[in-house]
């Protein structure tokens, strides 16, 4: 379906409650309801059931709600702390690398040449000419002018 191939909160539990049942839903102490709710949402729920879903849907709201204010609340906590950390070290030393190219928009062009994505960079891995072999950077060395 449309919702599923567009990635758009499209998961298997979704289509079983708009087509399938619901199920089992949980009261607002955690516990489970006995009786599960055997309509969908395409067909419509009883007063019952739809009384019975309320709990989790309003659960859930709340729970996203509150996760969104401590993430950000700690994201913000980080910034504050690392606002003020200075890299010193020339070379990080790391063995893994990122693949650097060109930034070329389609439609506006090159945005930023490849030239200028390596100056400043260190090389992770000897760099070699891919029709010769010879060696055209060695690894560890930093890429100027």
């Amino acid at each position: 379906s449309v919702m599923q191939q567009s990635g758009a909160r499209g998961n298997i539990s979704n289509f079983t409650q708009l087509a399938g049942m619901r199920g089992l839903m949980a009261t607002p102490s955690g516990e489970l309801f006995e009786i599960p709710v055997i309509s969908n949402f395409k067909e419509g729920l009883t007063v019952l059931e739809l009384f019975m879903s309320t709990h989790g849907a309003r659960k859930g709201m709340t729970d996203t709600a509150l996760k969104t204010a401590q993430s950000g609340y700690l994201t913000r906590r980080l910034v504050d702390v690392a606002q003020d950390v200075i890299i010193r070290e020339d070379d990080c030393g790391t063995d893994r690398g990122i693949t650097a190219k060109a930034i070329v928009d389609k439609d506006a062009g090159l945005i930023e040449s490849l030239y200028d994505r390596l100056v400043g960079r260190f090389t992770n891995r000897t760099i070699r000419d891919p029709q010769t072999g010879e060696v055209i950077c060695p690894k560890g060395v930093l890429m100027d002018e």
